[in-house]
């Protein structure tokens, strides 16, 4: 910690640069030094815990399981240990083990004051964490939660603090506010917790302590709120809890506030069982008879560079401009997204769907990149709403993936529900794109990167292949329908000039009964020339590291919705000698090295 300082009279002015990560090691490394243990905890970047999970209920204050599995019991003074631990996270939080050790933990300015006013604690350490203080003292007494409003007791075995450096949640750095050497635990301090536990005795008509009315009875609405209640059932529940269950109760005017707040959290929508004489009779609304009906969520398959993006923009096309599409009935023109992350919008895409003839004014792309966090499926549908899409293709689904493992079955399965409770209330077909694998499989439908349950929660499936008659273009099968499976549709594809940006024209040319099993199983040689998947890894990391080092997580993501395994992906990049370093934000990064 340093101070700076100037002369008024020269009125100089001086710029510093705090370096967190220095003061943040430096701190750790006194905490260690004074013999008070510390662990790693999972630290903070951009509003989200750095263990991944988007619902995490703690972030940035869990122990990182991976440097220690025993949590709290494996703090260490060893400085060494803490080094590694940095190196392996630097973007780490850290704790304080409270072994030793009491910490007063006052959660708001107004709790401080309280305490401070009340117990008159000595000069000591005090830390600023995001809406109050931290108050260490040498020494330990009982410890409690909630013995004064906004103010627990941190201490003994098996307890820590959020340490100074790290950072909060809401982007706040914990800092030291008094740098005062540590004082011992007073006996007026230490004896507050026994007093307390006088005052809570309680009498036999009395299951809430005093001192825990407000926080018992906040419990109690939580609890009713998870199974769905409603405030005003809410707050006569806690009425009758506060005037039966309480020696002194709570004014009715805190009732009301904890109810309100409370209620304001999202209840539990529990099913309900209804015969079906109840459900009503639905006509199923077909944009494309058999192949795409609205409100379904549908799944595309094929190799890369074989026309699925081409179908894709052709089937947009034809919707836009309300063309009949082959062996469907007459459709109004309606508008279609086209979100596709692996196509340049103005040089690829839009000419594609020129030379198909769409009403280019009716079909939409996204703006920038993004992935389906919770955030921003809200803001997918908030934009189907707005535009009303009969149609939106997703190119490739596993770039949209935000902290979802795509060969989980259990994860896939949740992240694409969300997608059928959008096609759902929308009206509109969501059809999501994938690669196929490169290992064999018994079954055409299997092919697929990922999780059998994108197969699972599709409603229709197709897999596309390059033709085999000598006809430019492409074959469409119908892997998989919920009624009436398609026939296989033959299209053409146009020639086009690519020097003079020029797109080719997509038509479609005929059915034809053709089993997928039998063509997909067929020897890899009469289906065309062999794809070394190795020299296709090495073209993608020559050219997305051409203009300079990359983060390895993002090739990795890239790479995977392209059809590129991670193990493929690290046999080019050491075929490559690409150059594997960790940059100062943390992260890995490959760069190719010099052509000197």
């Amino acid at each position: 910690m340093s101070a700076f300082s100037a002369n008024a009279s020269e009125k100089a002015i001086i710029r510093c640069r705090f370096d967190r990560r220095a003061s943040f090691r430096g701190l750790m490394k006194w905490f260690a030094g004074q013999g008070i243990p510390v662990l790693p905890i999972h630290g903070v970047i951009d509003g989200r815990c750095t263990c991944g999970d988007n619902q995490c209920s703690s972030p940035g204050k869990h122990p990182i399981s991976s440097l220690v599995p025993h949590g709290v019991k494996d703090a260490t003074t060893d400085q060494k240990t803490i080094r590694r631990w940095h190196r392996k996270h630097p973007d780490m939080n850290y704790a304080v083990a409270t072994d030793g050790l009491t910490v007063i933990d006052c959660d708001s300015r107004e709790a401080w004051q309280a305490f401070r006013a009340e117990c008159d604690p000595p000069p000591t350490l005090l830390v600023k964490t995001a809406r109050g203080f931290h108050c260490y003292l040498r020494g330990e007494m009982s410890p409690r939660i909630g013995i004064r409003t906004k103010l627990d007791i941190k201490s003994k075995a098996n307890s820590y603090v959020v340490g100074p450096g790290s950072r909060h949640l809401s982007g706040a750095i914990y800092a030291v506010w008094e740098d005062e050497p540590i004082a011992d635990l007073p006996d007026n301090i230490s004896s507050i917790t026994a007093e307390r536990s006088q005052e809570e005795t309680v009498s036999d008509n009395a299951l809430i302590p005093k001192g825990q009315r407000n926080t018992i009875l906040t419990g109690w609405a939580g609890y009713l709120r998870r199974l769905g209640a409603p405030r005003k059932a809410i707050l006569a529940t806690l009425r009758a809890a506060n005037d039966v269950l309480s020696d002194d109760p709570l004014p009715d005017s805190e009732l009301r506030s904890i109810a309100r707040s409370i209620s304001k959290k999202p209840g539990k929508e529990w099913p309900t069982v209804i015969p079906f004489s109840d459900i009503p009779e639905e006509e199923l609304d077909w944009i494309w008879y058999p192949y795409i009906c609205a409100g379904t969520v549908g799944l595309l398959d094929g190799d890369p560079g074989e026309g699925k993006s081409q179908l894709c923009v052709w089937v947009c096309a034809r919707v836009s401009r309300g063309d009949l599409l082959p062996n469907g009935d007459p459709i109004p023109p309606a508008n279609c997204f086209l979100f596709n992350f692996e196509d340049l919008p103005g040089a690829v895409i839009r000419k594609r769907l020129e030379a198909n003839g769409a009403d280019l004014s009716r079909v939409f792309i996204q703006s920038r990149r993004f992935q389906l966090t919770q955030e921003m499926v809200d803001w997918l549908e908030a934009q189907i709403a707005k535009h009303q899409p009969r149609l939106v293709f997703l190119d490739p689904i596993q770039a949209f993936m935000s902290g979802v493992d795509a060969s989980n079955n259990i994860e896939v399965r949740g992240f694409m529900e969300k997608l059928v409770e959008i096609a759902e209330r929308q009206r509109c077909a969501i059809i999501t794109v994938r690669h196929f694998g490169k290992g064999p499989q018994d079954r055409a439908m299997k092919k697929g990167i990922g999780a059998t349950d994108f197969v699972g929660i599709a409603r229709s499936q197709w897999g596309l292949a390059r033709r085999r008659d000598g006809v430019r273009g492409f074959v469409v099968f119908h892997f998989k329908a919920n009624s009436e499976k398609g026939q296989a549709m033959l299209f053409t594809m146009g020639d086009a000039d690519g020097r003079k940006g020029e797109q080719p024209k997509i038509a479609f040319d005929r059915f034809e009964d053709i089993d997928a099993d039998t063509f997909f199983s067929e020897p890899t040689a009469k289906r065309g020339p062999v794809q070394n998947e190795q020299e296709d890894a090495k073209g993608y990391l020559s050219e997305r590291l051409a203009d300079g080092p990359k983060p390895v997580k993002a090739l990795k993501t890239d790479a995977e919705a392209r059809g590129i395994g991670s193990s493929t992906l690290n046999r080019a990049a050491d075929a490559l000698d690409v150059i594997k370093a960790k940059g100062e934000d943390g992260r890995w990064y490959w760069s190719l090295p010099s052509k000197d």
